[in-house]
């Protein structure tokens, strides 16, 4: 992943979708922004307590950053499952300008141009799909129910299903999120993850890698181990840079993964 500034506002892209020139994407941080009350910076979430006008200026900014169709953003409202919206150009505005009815969707795909997929994260693991040879794009929010039920794989599947993609075509990125080094788990609970991704044990806790979990399952339905990119930021020891719920608690905001074709 690299950096990439624009005035106050940070944000990380990855290198193997800087080398596409047929989509904008990128991963935003808490910095910068115009959220000045009980949540500050940057938040594109709507439901954490912040002024909504304020929400609005934010997405106008990474849009004009990232170079993104603002009035076609399109938002769902995520609930942690493995259901996947197929967006049509009906869907564009939904969630921002215009009342949406995409809900309880934790994952976004289409194959149209100018219409940006947006998902939110404050901790949890922010994927982004892409497939040069279809042109088709995928943002998934996998957070670990996400991940257990492996909704990334579920992606994939989607993508050849309904547009014909092949999954050695795909590239994806990880976003920052929950690193091993801080999502701890409860030990009795910790068995609905596979032993290999349990990376150390502390007392009655159990550390989770979810960045490698998320990776296998990718490559489990065929993506190549070589056009995944992990960011390797974790959220909690970064939480200067992101919002992290396990930090901010009450005062936590969202950043988001966003992505479209140009």
């Amino acid at each position: 992943m690299v950096e990439y500034r624009c005035n106050d506002r940070l944000y990380y892209q990855s290198e193997l979708f800087l080398n596409q020139n047929a989509i904008c994407h990128g991963f935003t941080s808490r910095l910068g922004g115009v959220s000045n009350g009980k949540i500050t910076g940057l938040n594109l979430g709507f439901r954490v307590g912040d002024d909504p006008n304020s929400v609005l200026e934010n997405y106008k900014l990474i849009c004009h950053d990232l170079n993104l169709n603002y009035k076609s953003c399109v938002l769902a409202k995520q609930t942690h499952t493995d259901n996947i919206r197929i967006v049509t150009e009906d869907d564009a505005g939904k969630g921002l300008i215009k009342e949406s009815d995409i809900q309880d969707t934790d994952g976004l795909i289409t194959n149209i141009k100018g219409i940006p997929l947006i998902v939110f994260t404050a901790d949890c693991v922010p994927i982004l799909l892409f497939d040069p040879k279809k042109e088709v794009i995928a943002a998934i929010h996998s957070g670990w129910r996400g991940t257990v039920k492996e909704i990334g794989g579920k992606a994939v599947e989607m993508m050849k299903e309904h547009f014909g993609s092949e999954p050695k075509n795909i590239i994806a990125a990880i976003g920052p999120s929950l690193g091993e080094c801080c999502f701890e788990f409860g030990k009795d609970d910790a068995d609905c993850f596979p032993k290999e991704y349990h990376s150390k044990q502390n007392n009655d806790k159990v550390y989770i890698d979810l960045w490698a979990m998320n990776k296998d399952i990718l490559i489990s339905r065929g993506v190549l181990a070589k056009n995944i990119d992990i960011s390797n930021l974790c959220t909690v020891c970064n939480s200067d840079i992101f919002y992290s719920y396990r930090t901010h608690r009450e005062n936590t905001g969202r950043q988001s993964a966003v992505i479209m074709l140009k």
